[in-house]
């Protein structure tokens, strides 16, 4: 079965045998790819919509239906935790992600790990979990065609503080050399000078610069850093 390098990745990240949940898994994709390649025999696929869960469910033959389940739920709503169970949530924003995750927190701290991918607002993710006693084991950026995405994967447990710069753009980016992520920051940092010029300069609203302004900040810290490795 052949998934996107995207949804691979995060398959990737779920060590064989582990129970899995899948929040949010809208066509089941990543569950059908474990099923399918034995890396999880206990499955269940949530999906606060019935009609994305349908999807799956017409895709399930007599072996499938025994190693997925199907949840039409809210987050975690009405799911109990057992040993050896991870969760995924993957394919929408940060900020729905922490809401997934607070609402049931409790529940968040029983998984073996969780792992993690929003499609915009990672440092908000970041900042969420470094502040509620979480610890990032991995956080990667990939490209899967013209776009870019962060994976996260994080289990209970006190960290250390994460710096402005690891908490924009990943908690290894000191540690782990990346290709992708100097080109990437250099876009995000010219992006956002012209966003703060046209700000400054045509609009009697300043909303947004406190933010444009801790971005930019977050990427001269890493600049910063790479000048002085390669010095």
């Amino acid at each position: 079965m052949k998934i996107t390098k995207r949804l691979e990745n995060i398959a990737n990240l779920v060590e064989k045998g582990k129970s899995v949940i899948d929040i949010g898994t809208d066509h089941g994709l990543v569950p059908l790819y474990l099923a399918k390649n034995n890396i999880s025999k206990d499955i269940i696929a949530t999906d606060i919509s019935a009609k994305s869960l349908k999807k799956l469910e017409d895709k399930l033959d007599k072996n499938l239906e025994n190693i997925i389940k199907t949840e039409v739920c809210d987050g975690l709503d009405g799911i109990d935790i057992k040993e050896n169970q991870i969760a995924i949530i993957a394919g929408m924003g940060a900020i729905t992600i922490i809401d997934i995750l607070s609402k049931d927190i409790d529940k968040v701290r029983n998984f073996d790990y969780v792992i993690c991918e929003g499609n915009i607002g990672n440092e908000k993710l970041r900042k969420f979990l470094n502040e509620n006693n979480f610890i990032i084991d991995r956080d990667f950026l990939i490209k899967d065609g013209r776009k870019h995405y962060d994976i996260i994967r994080f289990k209970n447990g006190k960290d250390r503080r994460l710096s402005l710069g690891e908490i924009y753009f990943g908690k290894f980016i000191y540690s782990e050399n990346n290709p992708l992520l100097m080109k990437r920051i250099e876009q995000i940092y010219n992006k956002n000078l012209k966003f703060k010029e046209n700000i400054e300069k045509y609009s009697k609203y300043k909303e947004g610069l406190d933010l444009i302004n801790e971005r930019l900040e977050a990427i001269r810290e890493v600049k910063n850093y790479e000048n002085k490795r390669s010095n």
